[in-house]
């Protein structure tokens, strides 16, 4: 689904961008500079957490259920909600499973309650085993009935004991099979919070798909990351418009924020697709470079993206390697 590879890049970047230094003195192109090569290191860190790695055990383990193996990612927040719908019904998951010589095994059919729990041991990079458990509890259904598409799910992530991360997700339905929003939010304790909203642009009934199923996704997706030692917020948003065209908005809690709209479709090629990119950079509230050039869709390697950079103090730069943020509007 294109909009959930959108959410995929959004995150990488708002990942990225909690670690990044700026500075409250007058903006340099070194300043820019800095900002934007940090882009290039999409997802570097973003999942090396150690609750992010007891959820990629988990994931590789393939637990029972559609879609269950897949909690880690973000899809969860949408496709995989659909996987629990009637006729399979996430009831009949209820209870304690535990992983036992590589398999699951449902051992407590009853307990808990309205629940499921997933117990296995984990093994860290250093060959230490501890003891995993993953929780999904606070179910709740749209119709209130567990058969049909459940509107909100929690789920804690425990290791030896201790909390270390929990996710939200959810959706609204404006019908059994259509939904016009869908949101998750992960936390790690005592590190970072990001999460993402997804909403269409305007009435899902007048269209033939639906949010969950739609390729050509028509709406805005939202993400904020928050760095819990350093108060550091980021909030980014990419909107896709009914005429195709696009807009990526960035903006932290240091004052940087980018603008940039990527055009509708000017040039084809053999099925591939190009598109003007045209957009500003500025920092507290002084502007710092202006960005322009062009990308293409898919990108296959038969023809190259340009983005070049033009700083305050007129001097340019090419950093074609950002141009993966703006095919985020495109795929």
């Amino acid at each position: 689904m294109r909009f959930l590879k959108v959410c995929s890049t959004v995150v990488g970047l708002g990942l990225l961008l909690i670690l990044t230094s700026c500075s409250e003195k007058e903006t340099t192109r070194v300043d820019t500079e800095n900002f934007l090569v940090d882009l290039q290191s999409v997802f570097s860190n973003a999942y090396m957490s150690e609750s992010s790695q007891v959820l990629e055990s988990f994931s590789e383990s393939e637990p029972p259920g559609p879609g269950l193996s897949s909690a880690s990612s973000l899809e969860v927040s949408t496709q995989n909600l659909r996987a629990l719908r009637a006729p399979f019904g996430i009831d009949t998951l209820y209870g304690t499973w535990d992983y036992r010589n590589f398999d699951w095994e449902h051992v407590d059919l009853t307990n808990p309650a309205n629940a499921i729990l997933f117990t296995w041991v984990y093994t860290d990079t250093a060959g230490v085993d501890h003891d995993a458990e993953l929780l999904i509890d606070s179910l709740e259904f749209y119709e209130g009935t567990a058969d049909t598409l459940p509107t909100n799910i929690w789920i804690g992530l425990n290791l030896d004991g201790d909390d270390i991360a929990w996710i939200k997700l959810g959706a609204h339905y404006i019908s059994a099979d259509e939904a016009d929003s869908a949101y998750l939010i992960y936390e790690i304790i005592d590190y970072y919070q990001i999460g993402v909203s997804v909403a269409t642009a305007f009435d899902v009934a007048d269209i033939d798909s639906s949010l969950i199923d739609s390729a050509d996704f028509i709406g805005t997706v939202r993400l904020w990351a928050i760095n819990r030692d350093t108060d550091y917020r980021i909030d980014y948003s990419i909107t896709r418009y009914v005429d195709d065209s696009g807009r990526l908005v960035l903006e932290d809690s240091r004052d940087w924020r980018m603008v940039v709209d990527v055009s509708v479709v000017v040039e084809e090629d053999e099925g591939d697709q190009r598109r003007d990119v045209e957009g500003e950079i500025t920092h507290n509230g002084e502007h710092a470079a202006y960005i322009e050039g062009y990308v293409w869709e898919p990108d296959d390697g038969n023809h190259g993206d340009m983005i070049t950079i033009i700083f305050s103090d007129d001097t340019e730069g090419d950093y074609t390697y950002v141009s993966g943020l703006f095919e985020g509007l495109l795929e």
